[in-house]
Formats: C-alpha cells, sequence, structure tokens
C-alpha cells in the first residue's frame, strides 16, 4: 500500500483558470500556498508551477501572479486573444495553448519526478495522465467534484475532491505548518495577499 515518503520528489502543476472558477462555485478564495502545502505532505516538492491567462483588463490578476511569483511559483502566462465576431460580441480565444504547455512542462519533468499532482478537471488532461504513468509517475488529480471529468478520475492514482480540503485552503484558513517550513513554499511577508484580488 502506497504511503508519502519524505524522500519522494513531487511537482504540482495548477490550470488556473480550472482552479479559480472551482473556488468561485464552491463561494471561497483560495489560498494557492495553502493548496500546494496540503497536497504536499512531507513529501518534496520539487516545483509549483501555476497557468493562467492575462489580458489587458487584467490589473488585478498581475498583481496576483506577481504574488505567486514572489513566493515560490513558477508562473506561466498567455495573453487572451479577443476575436470580434459579425454580431459585435467578442468572444476570447480557446485556452488550450496552457493546456499543451502544462502537457509539456510535465512530460519534460516526469523523469525527475516520483510524483505528478494535477490540479484541474478537464479531461482533456486524461493521455498525459496515461503517458506520465507509463514513464513510472504517479499521477494525482486534485480538482472539484462537479467539475471533474470521470475520465481523469478513473485513470489517476488518487483523486482528491477540492471540496473536501476546503477549511485548510480558503484565504481565511488559519495556516496548516510554519510558513517558512523546509520544502515548502515560503509566503512573502511584504504583500498582503487579502488585499489581492484574481
Amino acid at each position: 500500500m502506497y504511503r508519502q515518503d519524505p524522500s519522494e520528489r513531487i511537482a504540482i502543476f495548477i490550470d488556473g483558470e480550472n482552479i479559480h472558477y472551482s473556488a468561485k462555485h464552491m463561494n471561497m478564495r483560495m489560498d494557492y500556498l495553502k493548496l500546494c502545502e496540503k497536497l504536499r505532505g512531507p513529501r518534496q516538492l520539487v516545483r509549483a508551477t501555476f497557468y493562467t491567462l492575462l489580458s489587458n483588463q487584467s490589473e488585478g490578476k498581475i498583481d496576483f501572479v506577481n504574488f505567486l511569483k514572489l513566493n515560490g511559483f513558477n508562473v506561466v502566462t498567455k495573453e487572451v486573444k479577443m476575436s470580434g465576431e459579425g454580431d459585435g460580441q467578442v468572444q476570447r480565444s480557446p485556452r488550450g495553448n496552457l493546456d499543451v504547455d502544462m502537457t509539456v512542462d510535465a512530460m519534460e519533468m516526469a523523469q525527475r519526478l516520483d510524483t505528478v499532482i494535477i490540479c484541474s478537471g478537464d479531461g482533456d488532461f486524461v493521455p498525459l495522465v496515461r503517458s506520465l504513468g507509463r514513464q513510472g509517475c504517479r499521477v494525482e488529480v486534485c480538482a472539484l467534484r462537479d467539475m471533474t471529468s470521470t475520465d481523469l478520475i478513473a485513470h489517476c492514482d488518487v483523486y482528491t475532491d477540492l471540496d473536501t480540503l476546503r477549511g485548510g485552503i480558503a484565504l481565511d484558513a488559519p495556516p496548516q505548518t510554519s510558513p517558512r517550513s523546509e520544502g515548502g513554499i515560503p509566503r512573502n511577508e511584504l504583500i498582503d495577499y487579502n488585499q489581492i484580488e484574481y
């Protein structure tokens, strides 16, 4: 039976749009530092990467991205391209490009990891989960059950419903460990996370 080992090397890949809308569905503000600490457990966190879209109207989101960078996250962003339609409506382009970035990053790191944690309920990640498994990686998925593909759950090794972590990952929840704990993501004391709007 599998038990988390302190020597185990893990990486966390967060689909920012998916998890942000999951948190809104749960009517809470997410503390991504606490989320990573909760998912990490006693294991060695090699890297936590957050993927998100930005637009020229994303001023608050840019502050949030900068906060994540200052607190140990690798952040991958793409500019939202707007396209006009004949009836005057403007729509976002598909966000598949970030899914590709996330997939490539996970595949490139796989040989140096024991476990990959994917924070997304998007069924498009099923081929990634299968491939990581064939390379010998354990794959954990964390997402809101109402917004998670059944196929994704079926193909991962461990599934965690985001809602079961609610008490420990809400922005106003008490910290689970010391913010300066070894191997964790240190919280930068110069920025008040509560003042940042995603």
